[in-house]
């Protein structure tokens, strides 16, 4: 069974995307997630040129030569889950944990290879499918205690929901489930249609991951560095600097007299950086001193301010959420219900402001 000419191009068009890929996230940076992504990509690239290779010089494809070619696709599949684990929970891989999570994808098909046993093959798919579910359902779960992160970290909500994660994970499984099927498939066609599916979801997934580029740095970025320079600063009482009156006095000036607020993009580390403090002590100081997010700590202020807007002038709804701050009118009218029981325009009207 010969590869023909459409999937030469498909195959051609796979390698020139994941170089390119490659290319992209080598040149983003040295964070974590860029090189996971861009050693995937990479992969991708090699495991299409052996699979060239195997059509080119493999004049009849056995069943045997089709499971090799399969088999020693599987070493991609831990660096997906490494990849979600680092979006969702960053700093948790670790060169221990890789390793440990790799064993099992380079043994079984080392196995199938050596010894030519089927049974190693199907233990291999098998395996595939159970180690992916399990790790999807661990990240749909470490995805829902992720909410509570973002309003740690911003005052806003567009473009930050978790949408995007789930489609990413749920695109990831999809890969999987795909390469299952083709792997029990003996079918040069199926294999055509799971390698433009592949190309189609990283597409997808590498949109994805660009548009949120700012909220990934956001919760990923480490705050070891900040925690020193505050130690020195406090003469290392790290643990009691963000309770001292002085910082209660900061923020307030922060936010009373200066409106840090009005800023629509306004962020944890925007405040940090200003009151000369990193995030986890700010966070802290939030959620401790106030009893409230980050989130809810800004818009309460954003909803004060929108109020005298509304009392004091006739400006249109949409103008005064700009004005005070809020990204969209539809998160101004929600987070204003929330505090008054009521929608500004019936604020409005109950104040007799016409």
């Amino acid at each position: 069974m010969l590869i023909d000419s459409v999937g030469y191009f498909i195959y051609g068009m796979c390698v020139m995307f994941y170089s390119m890929m490659a290319w992209l996230f080598w040149r983003k940076g040295a964070d974590v997630l860029s090189r996971l992504i861009m050693t995937i990509m990479l992969i991708c690239v090699v495991e299409c040129l052996k699979d060239l290779a195997i059509y080119y010089f493999v004049d009849d494809m056995t069943n045997r030569w089709w499971a090799v070619m399969t088999a020693t696709d599987i070493v991609i599949i831990p660096f997906y889950i490494y990849v979600l684990m680092e979006l969702v929970k960053p700093g948790w891989l670790t060169w221990r944990k890789g390793v440990l999570h790799e064993v099992p994808f380079v043994v079984l098909p080392l196995l199938y290879v050596v010894t030519g046993n089927v049974i190693w093959y199907y233990a291999m798919a098998v395996w595939s499918v159970i180690y992916g579910s399990a790790t999807m359902v661990l990240t749909f779960f470490f995805i829902s205690q992720y909410h509570r992160v973002l309003k740690e970290r911003f005052s806003y909500e567009e473009n930050i929901n978790l949408h995007w994660l789930r489609a990413i994970l749920v695109s990831f499984f999809f890969i999987l489930l795909v390469w299952t099927c083709s792997s029990v498939m003996i079918d040069i066609n199926f294999d055509n249609l799971y390698m433009v599916l592949s190309l189609a979801a990283w597409m997808f997934i590498g949109y994805f991951i660009y548009k949120h580029e700012s909220v990934i740095d956001e919760l990923s970025d480490d705050d070891t560095h900040q925690m020193a320079e505050v130690s020195t600063h406090e003469g290392g009482q790290t643990g009691d600097y963000i309770l001292q009156p002085q910082l209660c006095e900061v923020v307030r000036v922060l936010f009373e007299e200066q409106k840090l607020y009005l800023n629509p993009k306004l962020k944890l580390s925007d405040v940090a950086q200003k009151v000369g403090t990193n995030r986890t002590y700010l966070s802290r100081f939030f959620n401790q001193k106030n009893g409230k997010t980050f989130y809810d700590y800004v818009n309460h202020y954003r909803v004060k301010y929108a109020e005298q807007l509304l009392l004091s002038t006739n400006d249109p709804l949409l103008f005064i959420a700009e004005k005070a701050g809020f990204n969209s009118q539809s998160t101004f009218r929600r987070v204003f219900s929330s505090v008054y029981g009521c929608s500004p325009m019936e604020y409005r009207k109950r104040k007799g402001v016409k």
